[in-house]
């Protein structure tokens, strides 16, 4: 394959890639490092057709303005894929001066060996950053959800080929000297594993995206908006993931309303009373140990599962939870003073499988229902009433 048609067929997929994931951006703006993606994707493609108009043997201008784009390209790439796994994308002081870097090195370079050189340090400089964005991923897949692990691993691994043969291409260069460029089996070789790489690496992104949002739709199905803890529907899923594991724990419930809420949003605004809900639902969460979940399952009515735990280690935590709400400020939506609340409790008898689970809620509501009639900011476990 001549050089005019490897460097064409690469530039097409290059762009139809960055193409294809900025139709997806235009629908996603939001989503992590697409809109980064995109751009290096095009930026690439392009930097490959200026090398045509430029002349594949030059060592002008043009020629390293190409090669600039290539870098910046890879370095945008890198950004997008740190955003996406949550790691910290460099800022841009930094990515100037590495792009500076690599730049001025290659200007060197050619100013001292030609085009030879020029094409060496280039490869040095792109393979070097496959291979440490490569590092990174593999190191960030552990500490990723589980569904896009996969996706993850394949990323890594072409990534890691690319690395490879781009700095084998490199020692070649310096050994061989230009007809090695874009004639012979590893030429051959790097292009054809480029430009598949070109569509690959594009798929995978959509589909580790694609992964991270239908996450993210599943996880918003299950909290609620409001206070972020688990809603009604993902209070069920809770509590049959807890007695579908073969060692589940006995849970307690703690059935929690705050006092008096109405008069909350009566005399300061319901601004404020979310602000008293949010406030509230983190202080229980603060609170809750391993195994335990919390969940709003009213207005102002809260459910605490605490797992595996005897009833006066349930009652222990219902009062640290109590203390705790109890000594909120809550600033005022208004800015004037802040609000204070407490909270009222009930404890239900222990509960092993998923059947009682309807049981010992009606137990701690019935609990509840006492801690309101001794005057509420308080707790109360469950009874059983004495047989006639």
């Amino acid at each position: 394959m001549d050089p005019f048609s490897v460097i064409v067929m690469l530039a097409i997929h290059l762009v139809g890639s960055g193409g294809l994931m900025f139709l997806v951006w235009r629908l996603m703006p939001g989503a992590p490092g697409l809109g980064r993606w995109w751009v290096a994707s095009c930026l690439f493609g392009l930097a490959y057709l200026g090398r045509l108009f430029a002349g594949l043997d030059s060592v002008d201008l043009r020629s390293i303005a190409g090669d600039g784009l290539m870098l910046f390209a890879v370095l945008l790439f890198s950004d997008g894929v740190r955003e996406f796994i949550g790691r910290a994308v460099l800022r841009w002081q930094l990515t100037a001066v590495l792009w500076a870097s690599f730049v001025a090195a290659e200007i060197v370079a050619a100013s001292l060996g030609g085009t030879p050189a020029r094409h060496v340090a280039l490869n040095l400089a792109i393979g070097a950053m496959y291979a440490s964005l490569t590092w990174t991923i593999a190191f960030e897949i552990a500490r990723q959800p589980a569904p896009v692990r996969a996706p993850l691993r394949l990323l890594a691994a072409v990534l890691g080929g690319l690395a490879a043969l781009t700095l084998l291409r490199a020692w070649s260069i310096h050994a061989d000297g230009m007809p090695v460029v874009f004639h012979g089996f590893l030429a051959q070789t790097y292009y054809i594993y480029a430009s598949l790489a070109a569509l690959v690496v594009a798929l995978t992104l959509l589909w580790m995206l694609f992964l991270r949002m239908n996450g993210q739709l599943a996880e918003l199905a299950t909290r609620d908006a409001l206070t972020g803890v688990l809603n009604r529907n993902g209070l069920a899923e809770a509590v049959q993931r807890h007695f579908d594991r073969r060692d589940a724990p006995p849970l307690t419930i703690l059935l929690l309303d705050i006092d008096h809420f109405k008069r909350i949003n009566d005399a300061f605004g319901h601004a404020t009373g979310d602000a008293v809900l949010k406030a509230v639902a983190g202080s229980l969460t603060s609170h809750l140990r391993a195994g335990d979940f919390v969940a709003r399952i009213g207005g102002e009515e809260f459910l605490v599962g605490c797992a595996g735990a005897q009833q006066h280690v349930a009652l222990a935590l219902a009062q640290r939870l109590n203390q705790s709400v109890g000594q909120l400020q809550v600033p005022a939506a208004n800015g004037i003073g802040t609000v204070a609340c407490t909270i009222s409790v009930g404890v239900s008898s222990r509960c092993s499988d998923r059947g009682e689970w309807s049981r010992v809620a009606l137990q701690a509501d019935q609990a509840l229902y006492q801690a309101k009639a001794a005057g509420r900011n308080a707790i109360r476990p469950f009874v059983a009433p004495m047989a006639a």
